[in-house]
């Protein structure tokens, strides 16, 4: 009986056991498109999508930072972009201005905005990470869109920030807000590599 080298069968074993990796993200003109899940080896996150949810990314050679979700149609595959007043994103981001924690970069994107009423602020632990919840209402686009929002904070150097967001309207913020709680129970915390990495 012929033997396989060591790393060799260990791979035949392991793609046996659990099946071939899949790919997850396919490359359209003017984005990636991401169906069962989204993930960023070099950010050290994931995220599983819930069935039939596809998120949209940036496509290449643009840098890989998150994904954006119709919140009113979660399952197309037309484009979709920050124009859409109904919307679900998740991203990622070095902490280059120090800030030093969710809440700090919480306060600057406040400060940053104008006509905005705080309905809720809290500190909360989410997937082992100091964050923060809010929840605010800003006057734009002739209408109050309702924001949605959980901000981790990963300790290194520099920090990472993880931003998990949902704008929508008041009249869509029920039924939006549990397509966000799904996304967000999704997420998920991954190793940073010391190397290249791979987004299967």
């Amino acid at each position: 009986m012929r033997r396989y080298p060591a790393v060799l069968s260990t791979v035949l074993w392991l793609t046996s056991c659990f099946g071939a990796p899949v790919q997850h993200w396919t490359e359209k003109s003017k984005e990636t498109i991401w169906r069962g899940r989204f993930s960023n080896c070099d950010h050290g996150y994931a995220v599983d999508l819930p069935s039939g949810v596809v998120a949209h990314g940036e496509p290449p050679p643009n840098p890989n930072h998150g994904f954006l979700i119709s919140a009113g149609e979660p399952e197309t595959t037309a484009e979709v972009s920050l124009e859409v007043h109904r919307i679900v994103g998740v991203y990622d981001q070095s902490d280059a201005a120090d800030l030093g924690s969710a809440r700090a970069y919480l306060d600057w994107e406040l400060k940053n905005l104008s006509n905005t009423k705080i309905l809720h602020i809290r500190r909360v632990v989410f997937r082992g990470l100091p964050a923060v919840e809010a929840l605010y209402q800003v006057n734009a686009r002739d209408s109050k869109e309702v924001i949605e929002e959980l901000i981790a904070y990963r300790y290194r150097r520099p920090g990472s920030i993880y931003v998990l967001w949902l704008r929508t309207t008041a009249e869509h913020y029920e039924v939006d807000s549990a397509l966000f709680a799904r996304i967000s129970a999704g997420f998920r915390i991954l190793p940073i590599p010391k190397g290249e990495c791979s987004n299967s």
